[in-house]
């Protein structure tokens, strides 16, 4: 059975370099550390001044690749730099398509981060935008594939993590369910990375906490559809589907969802599809309360739900993701 791996407790102040990143970073001026699976001290491994050539990145990443660190302030930087290129990494096709998503996801993590925070949702809705229309041409154009993903993809809790994770699977879904006009793609790709935008009227102490939820926070919890609907609904930049994408995306075929509780055909196909990738995502990922499911897990939680909770035949396709555990597990 496949599982995650847990991530090693990153050294405070420092960002763990992935494999794809120090190979993108390679002759930026940042410096980095090695920290042992012994210590939790980096010390300086390359100066800032020096460029690895070839070779020397080659061997690096084999001896030394999983203990590798860069000071979270120049990784901040850097993402900021890479963010403002992201065409240019996107469609560098010296780098496979998986490396070039794994680099994309990490690259506009603050930019993520500081958009949501803004009062408004103008700017995050404008990040959106290009990110999606970006990933949606990573998973199309150039065949990006569910086991790619799933190997290369994040895990974790965080909203950039979730967000892109869920975006990519959107679009997978929606190919598989037929779904091969670009401008639906990144319609689709749009709504599902705007989806928890609602959270934002949530207090963080509420969405991390790391135990059972009093009913009062999963009330506040269960607002967010309403909430992000609300911020989405004056706007222009975005569509009516995509608002709908925000609003019944915890909705069950049933009837048993939130927020009003509406039935399968009251219900968007692309919500319903959103409802999928999302629980997909949620569960495969570390979450502050409880470890990750294998994939087989998650497929059968999906399964045993199908036609109930979730739309029978987009639950079901999800068991093509199975695939995946042959080849990360």
């Amino acid at each position: 059975m496949a599982t995650i791996l847990q991530q090693r407790k990153i050294p405070s102040g420092y960002v763990h370099l992935a494999p794809s990143m120090l190979r993108r970073l390679s002759s930026a001026r940042i410096a980095v550390y090695y920290c042992g699976e012994d210590s939790d001290h980096p010390v300086l491994y390359r100066d800032a001044e020096v460029e690895l050539d070839e070779d020397t990145l080659k061997r690096l990443i084999a001896e030394k690749g999983n203990n590798l660190y860069v000071r979270l302030s120049d990784f901040r930087d850097a993402c900021n730099d890479l963010a403002a290129s992201l065409g240019d990494l996107v469609s560098d096709e010296t780098v496979s398509p998986a490396d070039r998503f794994q680099v994309m996801q990490i690259a506009v993590r603050f930019e993520i981060e500081r958009t949501l925070k803004a009062v408004g949702p103008g700017k995050f809705i404008e990040l959106v935008a290009k990110v999606s229309q970006h990933l949606n041409s990573l998973v199309t154009e150039n065949e990006l594939l569910p086991n790619e993903l799933f190997a290369i993809a994040r895990h974790d809790s965080q909203t950039f993590s979730h967000v892109t994770n869920v975006a990519a699977y959107a679009v997978m879904l929606a190919q598989q369910l037929g779904i091969t006009d670009q401008t639906e793609q990144h319609e689709i790709a749009m709504g599902a990375m705007l989806h928890d935008l609602g959270k934002r009227s949530v207090p963080k102490h509420i969405i991390t906490k790391p135990g059972r939820l009093s009913d009062e926070e999963k009330s506040l919890i269960r607002t967010h559809p309403l909430r992000g609907y609300e911020e989405l609904h004056p706007r222009t930049d975005v569509t009516q589907v995509q608002r709908l994408m925000v609003y019944q995306h915890h909705e069950h075929v049933d009837g048993s969802g939130y927020p009003v509780r509406i039935l399968k055909k009251e219900i968007h196909p692309w919500s319903r599809l959103l409802a999928v990738v999302d629980v997909f995502d949620a569960l495969t990922g570390s979450r502050p309360y409880r470890q990750p499911m294998a994939i087989s897990e998650a497929c059968e939680f999906l399964s045993e739900r199908a036609g109930k909770h979730f739309d029978k035949e987009m639950a079901l396709l999800t068991n093509s993701t199975r695939t995946v555990e042959a080849r990360v597990g």
